[in-house]
């Protein structure tokens, strides 16, 4: 309880007044300005100049030498927006084609941050690149920014002899928008020898919320809802051969028609989708596990999934809401909205494949049965700095199975700045579970999870505190548990500085200290760290983490083993076509499998960056856990994986990727091998079409008769197409 106290006195004691904001009113044009790739802005004329930019990054202060014009409008359709971004050496911007939100490169870009509903509560972060590349997400204080959300809007970019121009168009149907003032705000970054920022309008680190210093305008026409309808139709293909049971296992064809479906008005939108393609361009590719306690959370990626997931995606006592939960829908439908005092969203959806019947006595069990999930979630505006209280509920129901086999949860997040210093997080999640038996009973289970976290920041001083605890009886049907029966508290506090100038960009330093226990009182991880970040001119970067002293115990048992770890980074990032990061650990821990002292040791090395219009990512890691008593060796996992992306003219890019992980020693011994190229066209969010093959090897040495095969090959193709209206 001492965090709750001591938030209620800080409530007593700080204002809770937003900082001084700046109000403009933004002219309406009667006819749109042109979005012709050019540098020509004479049909821009009637709109706002805004010219008063201010650095951001490394530091607030200092002078801004990248003078930057925004030229801003209504116009009849859309939110329109222009800058004329200069430079002091043009040859040094850093500009390429490249694929929507693929960073590959750290090129320079311009863009705003725009709050439709006036609330302080999220924004759309807008981002073009020199050439008109696009990048979109969704900007909240507590979550910071999430790429994977795309919507519909237009960008233009163009290189000249003092810089570049990029044009922006947001259509009014790609928002959710209320009466009364917006919020917006426009960044530039340039990575130099230093990564600068500058934005407008001018914000302090004295502050620390962040949508809380956007700029008030008014003046949108919020009556005009442009393209209310979009369709996308879509059409999928696979012809997969699946050798792994079975080697001489013929081709099967697998053709899919479906359809996604949206409508948006001025504060409300509605999604549907059936039969959705859900394959995602990206395979995803497991990080190595080495004695790990934890379960791996994959990032989610699927376009029905990402609108209103700032509300449905909260993460605090445990994930209640995990999206990748619904496995294969047959239909989907979706609601966003929000009025004056809320922000609200309502999912449901049926899955022909997100369930399972528990095997009795130990047996294997049914799985694969359909089921119905259904979430929705409310958040309660508090104030203008962006606090607020939000309620979540979940219920996922299994079809096939006993009656009533599935699960309920609800939660309540509150999320509450302190005046300018302090940010209180809390949440209580409370579920119940019905869990299916193979005898046809229902196992019923009640859990919860609590946590708390506060944190105290300046512009040179920073402190946090945080507490949580999950019940062992905790199973969110719809959610994703990473930990149950355990109860942890952790702290930290340090020093930290930016630099426009001189020799070092960034530092920090922070002592850390941990205290995990189970849940019925036996210790489960205890540590005192030190970490360390420190940024230099030129971008080379060097980066500690410590644990200076430890304790781990293995399973439930009180014996403990003195453990240490050391963690060095170094990265430079000053070189577009070559960013380079290498990582070592080496540290003294336990094997969780036998509990026996063991050493472990990993090295990682990673490479990326832009060549011309060609993006590449390149990851080579290895960690090695042996038994300490012997030099046995336990566990050793190496891993290569890499993609690369050549953007063409016209929407068209060449993908490929490829990774392979193997595992050897005498608690592991498997080999996976991975390869998928494709060639597609992507003009906007939605309109996607590629054809592609893929393929996968699997070797199990431990098998009855060791072999290396391929386990999956076969082609692939899909053809999207957004139409609005």
């Amino acid at each position: 309880m001492r965090i709750p106290v001591l938030a209620a006195a800080c409530t007593t004691l700080l204002s809770a007044q937003a900082p001084t904001q700046v109000h403009l009113q933004i002219p309406r044009l009667a006819q749109a300005p042109s979005m012709a790739r050019d540098a020509e802005l004479s049909s821009w004329e009637g709109s706002l100049l805004v010219s008063d930019f201010g650095m951001n990054m490394p530091d607030d202060r200092g002078e801004n030498r990248w003078p930057t014009v925004a030229h801003i409008a209504f116009g009849p359709d859309a939110f329109y927006a222009a800058f004329e971004c200069t430079d002091p050496s043009p040859s040094a911007v850093r500009a390429s084609l490249h694929k929507r939100d693929d960073f590959s490169g750290d090129l320079d870009f311009v863009g705003l941050d725009l709050d439709a509903s006036g609330k302080g509560q999220s924004g759309l972060r807008l981002l073009v690149t020199p050439m008109g590349g696009q990048f979109d997400a969704i900007l909240t204080d507590s979550a910071g920014e999430n790429y994977t959300y795309d919507c519909i809007w237009d960008s233009v970019g163009l290189l000249t002899p003092k810089g570049y121009v990029v044009k922006i168009r947001v259509p009014y149907s790609s928002l959710r928008r209320r009466p009364g003032e917006w919020g917006l705000r426009f960044l530039r970054i340039m990575p130099r020898e230093r990564r600068y920022g500058i934005v407008w309008p001018k914000m302090s680190r004295d502050v620390q919320c962040d949508l809380c210093q956007m700029a008030k305008v008014s003046g949108a026409p919020v009556q005009r809802s442009g393209s209310p309808f979009m369709v996308i139709p879509f059409a999928t293909y696979t012809r997969t051969q699946s050798l792994d049971d079975n080697s001489t296992a013929v081709p099967r064809d697998k053709q899919n028609l479906g359809l996604d479906l949206r409508y948006s008005s001025t504060s409300v939108t509605f999604e549907g989708t059936y039969r959705p393609d859900f394959a995602t361009a990206d395979a995803d590719v497991d990080p190595l596990q080495i004695n790990s306690r934890f379960r791996v959370l994959y990032p989610e990626r699927r376009p029905f999934f990402l609108e209103g997931m700032e509300l449905l995606g909260l993460q605090g006592a445990q994930r209640q809401f995990f999206s990748r939960s619904v496995d294969e829908p047959l239909y989907g439908v979706k609601a966003s909205g929000q009025s004056a005092w809320a922000s609200w969203t309502v999912l449901h959806a049926k899955d022909e494949h997100g369930g399972s019947v528990v095997g009795f006595n130990g047996g294997v069990g049914v799985e694969g049965l359909p089921t119905r999930d259904a979430a929705a979630a409310v958040r309660l505006s508090l104030d203008s700095r962006g606090s607020g209280l939000t309620f979540l509920g979940t219920d996922k129901l299994l079809l096939g199975g006993p009656a009533g086999s599935g699960g309920q949860s609800g939660g309540v997040y509150l999320d509450q700045y302190l005046g300018p210093q302090f940010h209180f997080i809390g949440s209580t999640v409370s579920a119940v579970a019905h869990l299916p038996q193979g005898d046809g009973s229902v196992l019923s289970e009640r859990g919860t999870a609590t946590s708390l976290r506060l944190d105290w920041n300046t512009r040179n001083w920073f402190a946090s505190a945080s507490q949580q605890a999950t019940s062992p009886q905790l199973v969110l049907m719809s959610g994703f548990t990473d930990l149950q029966g355990y109860r942890s508290f952790n702290a930290n506090a340090g020093w930290q500085n930016n630099w426009n100038e001189g020799a070092l960009s960034q530092a920090n330093v922070s002592l850390r200290w941990r205290n995990l226990d189970w849940w019925d009182g036996h210790p489960f991880d205890r540590a005192v760290g030190l970490s360390a970040y420190l940024e230099t001119l030129g971008r080379c970067a060097v980066s500690l983490d410590w644990e200076i002293e430890g304790r781990t115990w293995s399973d439930d048992q009180v014996h403990a083993n003195a453990s240490r770890n050391l963690n060095l980074a170094v990265s430079w990032r000053r070189l577009t076509w070559a960013q380079l990061l290498l990582r070592a650990t080496t540290g003294r821990t336990i094997d969780l499998a036998s509990g026996a002292p063991a050493q472990l040791r990993t090295l990682q090395f990673n490479s990326g960056g832009a060549i011309g219009n060609v993006g590449y990512n390149l990851t080579a890691q290895q960690a090695e856990l042996d038994r300490e008593a012997d030099g046995l060796r336990l566990v050793r996992a190496r891993e290569v994986a890499g993609t690369g992306t050549w953007q063409m003219p016209r929407s068209i890019y060449l993908k490929a990727q490829a990774f392979a992980v193997r595992y050897d020693g005498s608690e592991a011994q498997t080999v996976d091998k991975f390869i998928k190229a494709f060639l597609g066209w992507q003009p906007n969010a939605f309109t996607h079409a590629y054809l592609g093959w893929s393929g996968q090897r699997r070797r199990d040495p431990l098998a009855h008769i060791p072999d290396e095969r391929m386990v999956e090959r076969g082609l692939f193709a899909k053809v999207a197409y957004a139409k609005q209206f």
